[in-house]
């Protein structure tokens, strides 16, 4: 028996594409172009054991075009958002890390404890510098336990898209956008050097609007702020 035999999610290809459609409709202002092109990339090699590959990030780099650290940034993201799990392995002959088995997981297939902390962070309101509490069922602004909330980032961030828009419900989306992508290296960089990359995408996609309508401001900040981060952790190795 092949071992990802025992990884499958999935009766069939058919079931997996289904799920597949239903993360990326569920998710569809939290997902990147290159987000989803990972995702469906993943879904192509988990065909045969539906719902589970063995790929390294170089190879997804490879098949997509994108640097390692690009694809490494979007697999956490779907991670993240309980769209894939993913299973550490170990090589036989060094016992070394190897390739993560990458499961595909049914829309459906968030356990009880997770959907109630969900629904905990999903409330969690935000108080914004004026004392206001802003809509608690906003969904982008969902923290995660133990993390305190910077009122001065957010209150900063908050006033660099007041410079366009008086907007609280879009500044919510992409100050939670701005979160969920800097998650993942904010031990390795000051804080302010994130803050300065956010608000530097924050600019950038409202003077692209003087140069054409974007129907979803979310997901070109979402791809700018993207590019502002791969230069920021490019420019470290150089």
């Amino acid at each position: 028996m092949h071992y990802l035999t025992d990884y499958q999610t999935f009766q069939s290809k058919q079931q997996l594409n289904e799920a597949v459609a239903d993360h990326l409709s569920a998710h569809h202002y939290e997902l990147s172009e290159i987000v989803r092109e990972v995702l469906n990339t993943i879904a192509r090699y988990a065909v045969k054991f539906a719902g589970a590959a063995h790929l390294k990030a170089a190879t997804l780099a490879e098949l997509i075009g994108k640097s390692e650290k690009t694809i490494r940034r979007a697999i956490n993201r779907l991670h993240e958002l309980r769209i894939i799990r993913k299973v550490a392995t170990t090589r036989k002959l060094s016992g070394g890390q190897g390739a993560n088995i990458i499961q595909i997981l049914p829309a459906s297939s968030i356990d009880d404890q997770a959907e109630v902390s969900m629904r905990q962070d999903a409330v969690e309101p935000v108080v914004a510098s004026d004392g206001h509490i802003e809509n608690e069922n906003e969904p982008f602004i969902s923290f995660k336990q133990n993390t305190v909330i910077n009122n001065n980032t957010y209150c900063m961030f908050k006033q660099s898209v007041s410079y366009f828009v008086n907007d609280s419900q879009l500044t919510n989306k992409l100050y939670g956008i701005f979160l969920a992508q800097t998650s993942y290296i904010k031990h390795c960089y000051e804080s302010s050097e994130l803050l300065d990359c956010g608000i530097e995408a924050v600019m950038t996609t409202f003077k692209a609007t003087k140069r054409k309508p974007i129907r979803n401001m979310a997901g070109y900040y979402h791809g700018v702020l993207d590019r502002v981060l791969d230069r920021l952790m490019t420019e470290v190795f150089r």
